[in-house]
């Protein structure tokens, strides 16, 4: 299970991911969300409806979202982000899985350099893919999936020098 804090201005928004679905704020949500393309473009269906939604990393942990005609800038926290101090050298050239699914694609190789937020990898899970983004620049020492490859909650995608 892997759980985030969603802050849009005031508010804040518990999101758990589970191999069952998807509860916000301990509601159950049935959605998928469709990357489109890799300028931030995605497709969200909600029932009936559909809503595009343009999404960039706008700072650590932070995205400016265009919907509907609306701008919102969103700061996403993991619960294991708050819990965790992001001092131990180890913890920040790991890039583990935040959840159990499946890789769409693996983007980097072993001795690219890669920048702060590039999307090194996309996992999918309950039809909704999440690019898993470096945590800081540095140079790729290892990468330990491959695309099409299932992979557990945590497992370790990724190292860096």
């Amino acid at each position: 299970m892997a759980v985030y804090r969603i802050k849009i201005g005031e508010n804040e928004y518990r999101i758990e991911i589970t191999d069952s679905g998807i509860k916000v704020n301990d509601e159950d949500i049935v959605a998928d969300l469709l990357q489109l393309n890799d300028a931030g473009l995605y497709l969200m269906n909600h029932g009936d409806d559909k809503l595009e939604l343009h999404m960039r990393v706008e700072g650590e942990n932070s995205y400016l979202v265009l919907a509907d005609g609306k701008q919102i800038l969103a700061h996403v926290e993991s619960d294991r982000d708050q819990k965790i101090s992001r001092t131990t050298s180890a913890v920040e050239n790991e890039l583990r899985a935040p959840m159990p699914g499946l890789v769409i694609s693996v983007n980097v190789e072993p001795g690219q350099m890669v920048h702060e937020g590039q999307a090194v990898c996309v996992i999918e899970s309950m039809k909704m893919q999440m690019a898993i983004h470096a945590p800081r620049d540095g140079i790729i020492k290892e990468t330990l999936v491959k695309s099409e490859q299932k992979v557990d909650k945590d497992a370790l995608l990724v190292v860096l020098e």
